[in-house]
């Protein structure tokens, strides 16, 4: 775990919220969430009955002209309801990848995020961006220069003659970001994934994955999210030059995506993992 004090410091925090902004990725694989329209079929027609005419018999003693039966006229049958499809909207043709930042900013903003949050987002190189940061979550490390968040505004220190450790103070500096996560049901994210799920994979086959899917490496990531320790805070820290490090060495040896886990807080920690659990549960169960 580290915390720089130089300009560095701030594009080492955005790489940690990735793990934040990972459940949104998996929230785009929800392609099948049952969420498929009911088939209208036509109304079925009722089978119209006629009635026997029974004949009326002659009274006894009579002197009129018997009565004869009018047949009772059977009534038409009405044409049978076709049912009219609702005419489909073409999507219109998908963007390359390399000019895809326009359509998958101005989508991605159209949701309904909580107001004043969705200028968090990095609208550059969007989609190779998620892919990189995905497949180096999956092998405990981060990707510097493929930001997926704008950097924290509040950068970490520790105020002279207080103890080296993460607190709250620390914690509360992630609260937009959680809510950014948090503002918009998966549901939502559903019709991106159909969007754009090939330009993922052709951007996961750009980063020498041809032959591999990125769903799944992207299963990887979160169950080495989940993987993160639960521990008691505050965590004591050291700093042996400009750096801040874990004072437990078996807690600085963790994955840096582990650790960056850690600096969130318990409360935020468990919050994001109680999403990821839910979204990796929908994304295996597509296989």
């Amino acid at each position: 775990m580290t915390e720089q004090k130089t300009g560095n410091n701030q594009t080492f925090f955005y790489l940690g919220i990735f793990v934040v902004i990972i459940a949104i990725v998996v929230a785009l694989w929800l392609l099948l969430a049952k969420d498929e329209p009911t088939p209208i079929l036509p109304a079925e027609t009722p089978p119209i009955v006629t009635q026997p005419v029974t004949p009326s018999e002659p009274a006894a003693d009579t002197t009129t002209e018997p009565v004869v039966a009018t047949e009772r006229a059977t009534q038409p049958e009405p044409d049978p309801v076709v049912a009219v499809e609702p005419e489909a909207i073409a999507e219109p043709p998908l963007p390359a990848l390399d000019n895809s930042d326009a359509e998958v900013t101005q989508r991605l903003l159209a949701l309904n995020w909580r107001p004043g949050l969705a200028n968090l987002f990095v609208t550059e190189e969007m989609l190779r961006n998620l892919v990189v940061q995905a497949d180096n979550i999956a092998q405990g490390q981060l990707a510097s220069g493929h930001p997926l968040l704008q950097p924290l505004s509040q950068r970490f220190s520790v105020p002279p003659g207080k103890p080296l450790q993460l607190d709250e103070t620390s914690f509360a500096r992630y609260q937009p970001y959680i809510q950014l996560l948090e503002s918009v049901p998966p549901q939502q994210m559903v019709a991106l994934f159909n969007r754009y799920e090939p330009l993922l994979q052709q951007a996961f086959a750009d980063l020498g994955y041809p032959d591999e899917l990125f769903k799944n490496r992207l299963l990887q990531a979160i169950d080495l999210l989940l993987a993160t320790p639960e521990l008691k805070y505050p965590l004591q820290l050291q700093r042996p030059s400009v750096m801040y490090e874990f004072a437990d060495p078996q807690l600085e040896q963790l994955p840096a995506a582990q650790k960056l886990m850690l600096r969130l807080g318990p409360d935020n920690q468990q919050r994001v993992k109680v999403l990821l659990q839910r979204y990796r549960q929908v994304l295996a169960s597509g296989d």
